[in-house]
């Protein structure tokens, strides 16, 4: 499968942080929203593992615990401006992104611009 072809316009650097590695059906205790990417909740997996997880990858019941709908990582991806990257999934204004050199992981659509 080839990706859509992004030029970095904006550099990211994540945070350092061992990502948050989910599979369908894995169980997360579901947390407080992201105050800037409000289609993000703050989950802890059950090793205590955290990190920001899609809404729409989530079925949260009425006491705070959530079943993840799809596999999912919340690693990121670190890049500079005037990369090239190949593009695959948005979720919530993220890409999930894979370097040339095979790193894979979110970056914000916001650093992104589509190659012409």
């Amino acid at each position: 499968m080839t990706g859509m072809r992004l030029r970095v316009i904006e550099e990211w650097a994540p945070a350092d942080r061992k990502p948050l590695v989910l599979h369908e059906g894995d169980r997360v205790k579901v947390g407080h929203h992201d105050t800037e990417w409000t289609a993000y909740r703050w989950c802890t997996g059950d090793d205590g593992t955290a990190g920001w997880v899609p809404l729409d990858y989530l079925v949260i019941d009425d006491y705070g615990n959530g079943t993840v709908t799809v596999d999912y990582s919340t690693a990121e991806l670190p890049v500079k401006v005037d990369d090239v990257v190949a593009g695959y999934q948005s979720a919530g204004s993220w890409t999930w992104c894979v370097a040339d050199n095979g790193a894979a992981g979110w970056v914000p659509n916001r650093a992104l611009s589509r190659v012409m």
